[in-house]
């Protein structure tokens, strides 16, 4: 009973976020969400990020989600037992192997991962500060790591509420690609998380944080440059013969 009443409540919670971003959107009003008042020092993400989609299966809404690459490949799969579950499984295509256990319930959120060293179970909170709405959790290197609710980065943060000696590093970035449709975009820097713990932790802020009712200009997905090639710099040891005579 108390998982059916969860996954109802989460329900409740996704489609209230969804009307209040429609109306804020509407009224033009969405940068309340974020109100960036900080004095942190915040980093930008990285020119090559790797982008994954998170989109609901057509067949099957309430219990599938697919994630694919980029090209279109899937590489995972998100699903729960019932629609009346909040607890879903990530995991891997078309291996099935359970990469975490994600529970996106009303009042407790967290994610158990399965494969990864010395990372296990992380809680995912809610807390508001002078730099906006966040869903937070930390990971074994001692850094909180923060979604924030408005401009949906995931940021690394460091000294958190140190005023100029925060700095917030900027690691992934989710954006919304369809407006009403769970269709999202994630762009992660992999030199500096884990997609994985990306994905896992992106998708509950998807359900309990952002919902889909913002307005999206978006025609097809985000332009990603090719990383440059870095050429191999060729040593040349040159060796001078000996003028003595022997």
């Amino acid at each position: 009973m108390s998982h059916i009443l969860q996954s109802g409540a989460v329900y409740g919670l996704t489609s209230a976020i969804t009307a209040t971003t429609y109306l804020l959107d509407r009224l033009n009003a969405t940068s309340i969400l974020d109100l960036h008042i900080l004095a942190a020092n915040v980093s930008p993400m990285t020119e090559y990020p790797t982008a994954y989609y998170i989109r609901r299966d057509r067949k099957d809404k309430q219990k599938q989600i697919k994630v694919f690459a980029s090209g279109g490949v899937q590489k995972y799969t998100i699903e729960r037992l019932s629609a009346l579950h909040p607890v879903w499984k990530l995991m891997t295509y078309p291996q099935r192997q359970e990469v975490a256990t994600i529970n996106a319930g009303f009042s407790t959120r967290s994610v158990d991962f399965h494969n990864k060293a010395g990372i296990s179970h992380r809680d995912i909170t809610g807390d508001m500060g002078l730099g906006g709405r966040y869903r937070s959790f930390y990971l074994n290197d001692g850094a909180k790591y923060s979604w924030t609710r408005g401009s949906k980065f995931l940021e690394k943060v460091i000294n958190p509420y140190g005023g100029v000696e925060e700095t917030r590093e900027r690691v992934a970035r989710v954006k919304l690609m369809r407006q009403f449709k769970f269709d999202f975009e994630l762009l992660v820097d992999e030199a500096k998380l884990d997609p994985e713990i990306a994905i896992a932790t992106g998708f509950v802020s998807m359900l309990t944080q952002w919902g889909v009712g913002e307005s999206t200009d978006t025609v097809g997905p985000t332009f990603i440059a090719e990383k440059p090639i870095q050429e191999e710099q060729q040593v040349v040891v040159v060796v001078e013969e000996s003028d003595e005579e022997d």
